[in-house]
């Protein structure tokens, strides 16, 4: 028997629904269309019509937070809120592990008195800071935390670490000020709302593993080239880089570090959270023409607008989205049997 107008009709409508809540319920759905549609109804009434496509709309915003694409962001938010924290606490080592040393200007000759004969960035002396063995000890703690899968322990640490670094017990170069403080944001909600470490534990891969390396070499050298390219140390040593050479070393890095993500076929979403955690550190590298450029030596509310803005939002979406309902309902109609309301 061929399929009536008012058949096609309604499947037209029920077309806006995704295509897998269709493949379940459209046969139900349109059953229960047709038997609530008066005798000799060639059309949809504008009611039906309305009600229908309101309900597709509501089920496709709902189907944000759901499976399958619901599940591609939580697992990137658990590879996320795994990596991060083994980032950060991997660029603060090689701050100690690789120093850079530079040589000074001769005419210099108080200050090899003072600072002794060479002078480095990094290095074993930072562990005669008190501040900075506390940093180390925080992000280590917060790495032992999540490689145990300890969810909610691992986000009070970051909390106690934020503690740490507004009572100034909290002290890494300056440039990890920026990453740390977008790390801890964003690995903060990606704990809240992602399935939690232990999943992300369960996905990683040696393509992961590969990533992560190109990344804390990147954040190594541009880190280096960073601070050797202060005024201070331009002004006292030889051979400093210029101003823009940190930041083209920087964005090959960080080229080399995305084409791996792309050519392994990452998590999307662990990308996007990674490209949003580098985000107030590139900014950072910025070529500086004046003291004024220095957005994180200079914290105006303007400033830290401009660096973790983007941050901010993405944890808050991170969270919302964890408080969505995870399967859409089905609509009211169906659910009580009747027909959609006229």
């Amino acid at each position: 028997m061929s399929e009536s107008a008012l058949e096609r009709r309604y499947r037209r409508l029920l077309a806006w629904y995704p295509a897998a809540f269709r493949q379940q319920r459209e046969e139900e759905m349109l059953a229960v269309l047709l038997a609530a549609a008066r005798p000799g109804q060639r059309r949809p009434r504008p009611s039906e019509s309305f009600d229908l496509i309101r309900g597709a709309i509501g089920t496709r915003v709902r189907l944000l937070g759901s499976r399958p694409p619901g599940q591609r962001w939580a697992d990137g938010l658990a590879l996320f809120s795994i990596t991060a924290p083994v980032l950060l606490l991997a660029a603060t080592v090689l701050e100690i592990a690789v120093p850079y040393r530079l040589p000074y200007r001769t005419r210099f000759f108080v200050l090899p008195r003072a600072f002794g004969p060479h002078p480095q960035i990094g290095g074993l002396h930072l562990l005669s800071f008190l501040p900075f063995i506390i940093a180390l000890a925080c992000q280590a703690v917060i790495v032992v935390l999540v490689l145990a899968g300890q969810r909610w322990l691992a986000l009070g640490a970051i909390a106690a670490t934020a503690g740490c670094w507004i009572a100034n017990i909290y002290l890494v170069p300056e440039l990890l000020q920026v990453l740390s403080a977008s790390v801890f944001l964003l690995a903060g909600a990606a704990l809240i709302g992602s399935p939690g470490p232990r999943r992300g534990r369960h996905l990683l891969t040696w393509r992961h593993g590969i990533v992560l390396v190109a990344c804390v070499a990147g954040v190594q050298v541009s880190t280096l080239m960073y601070d050797a390219a202060s005024p201070f140390i331009r002004f006292v040593t030889q051979a400093a880089p210029g101003s823009g050479v940190y930041f083209a070393a920087s964005v090959a890095l960080a080229a080399v570090s995305a084409l791996l993500a792309a050519s392994f076929r990452l998590n999307r979403y662990f990308v996007l959270f990674l490209a949003v955690m580098f985000y107030p550190y590139v900014l950072q590298l910025l070529p500086r023409h004046g003291s004024d450029d220095n957005l994180i030596g200079l914290p105006t509310p303007q400033h830290l607008t401009v660096l973790f803005l983007p941050a901010l939002l993405l944890s808050l979406a991170a969270i919302i989205a964890a408080l969505l309902p995870r399967r859409p309902p089905l609509l009211p109609s169906l659910q009580s049997g009747q027909p959609p309301s006229a």
